[in-house]
């Protein structure tokens, strides 16, 4: 659904394991099963699972044979083995337990941890034209922007994204080329018109709702991206927010005290643009499924399955009051999730990120969550 997930991911300190590289030491079997059970609703879980296995039988994003670690699944089986839980649905999360294994993944510093973060759908206003307010475009996908694919020559990376001209590949625009250079203006790829933070933000969550001035709703979704690697703006504004402070809110009100020059500044130093398309229904992940508030996930599809079950043991903010800024106290909030999405930003055998759902709320939540928890993969006996 979406190129990038995270503006404000600060690295803590040096990491005490050697990076993932190989798929088949992304998880292994579980020592210890988890204490399991789950604190969001049943109807939530039920609901997720029926539209999960519908689009798990038509996409080619998820892949056969599913791949956990060593262990490989026929994507029908495993899909088989998902249907059988509709008929235990007054005591399903003792049916999983028992008839399925829990397998951890390779984890950011020990077997099974996880650095969560969180995403979200903004909601924003805008205009189809051009005005002193709304002044910063989102584009749908360009013509010249080709996708070379090296897998096809046994040469890494697997693909790149550049522009063609003139039967020439070359690197795409920038984001100081496209907001600032405005290299795009009249090819008609304009969606709409936003406030420049909010064009930016938008592009951060790779989906998003416009409330236009003649009251239509736009839904855009993520289509592409240029090309460039992600880069996190929160490690240029360490000086003025504390590492240990740093959420969206404060990185987003500290750019509002900037002149406008000084905040795009900061802005290009991420050089990385996403492109959308319109949309019909609530966001999508890049499987081609509907995000599903608490309970879809993105993880690095490089190491983990597309279209798995899994058990993530984390935390929750808690915040008094709708004006707070920081939480108060943090909640322990177990539930089965669905790694359905993945990110740019998101990579490696230690990350997820868990989507919280539309509006102020879920993005007061997402934009503060940076705890350490658990994931478990959940594969049938």
């Amino acid at each position: 659904m979406r190129y990038f997930l995270i503006l404000f991911l600060i690295f803590f300190g040096s990491c005490a394991r050697s990076p993932l590289k190989k798929i088949e030491k992304s998880m292994r079997k579980a020592e210890e099963t988890p204490a399991f059970t789950d604190s969001l609703s049943k109807d939530t879980f039920f609901t997720t699972l029926r539209k999960h296995i519908d689009v798990m039988r038509s996409t080619t994003l998820v892949k056969n044979p599913m791949i956990f670690g060593e262990k490989k699944i026929d994507k029908n089986q495993y899909i088989s083995a998902l249907e059988k839980i509709f008929e235990h649905e007054n005591d399903w999360t003792d049916y999983i337990s028992k008839n399925f294994d829990f397998y951890e993944v390779y984890g950011k510093d020990s077997w099974g941890e996880i650095l969560a973060t969180g995403y979200y759908e903004p909601k924003v206003k805008g205009s189809r034209t051009f005005s002193t307010q709304f002044n910063r475009a989102i584009y749908s996908r360009p013509t010249d922007l080709v996708s070379i694919d090296y897998k096809a020559f046994g040469i890494k990376p697997l693909s790149v994204l550049g522009r063609l001209h003139n039967n020439i590949v070359s690197p795409y625009y920038s984001r100081k080329e496209i907001d600032e250079d405005q290299k795009l203006k009249g090819q008609n790829l304009e969606l709409a018109f936003l406030d420049p933070l909010d064009a930016f933000f938008i592009q951060i969550q790779g989906s998003g709702i416009v409330e236009l001035e003649n009251g239509e709703v736009l839904h855009v979704g993520y289509d592409s991206q240029n090309g460039y690697p992600y880069v996190a703006i929160g490690k240029f504004l360490k000086d003025v927010i504390p590492e240990d402070k740093m959420s969206m809110r404060k990185i987003r009100d500290h750019l509002k005290t900037l002149p406008k020059n000084v905040q795009q500044n900061i802005l290009n130093k991420n050089p990385s643009y996403v492109f959308f398309k319109k949309i019909d229904t609530a966001a999508l992940t890049y499987t081609g499924m509907e995000v599903s508030p608490g309970r879809t996930i993105a993880t690095d599809k490089n190491f983990f399955p597309k279209g798995a079950l899994a058990f993530l043991d984390i935390e929750e903010p808690v915040f008094n009051t709708i004006d707070d800024i920081e939480p108060t106290s943090w909640i322990k909030r177990p539930r089965v999730v669905f790694d359905q999405d993945t990110g740019g930003a998101i990579t490696g055998g230690g990350r997820v990120d868990l989507y919280f759902g539309q509006g102020e709320e879920a993005a007061r939540k997402a934009g503060v969550m940076r705890h350490l928890g658990r994931l478990y993969y959940l594969i049938p006996r």
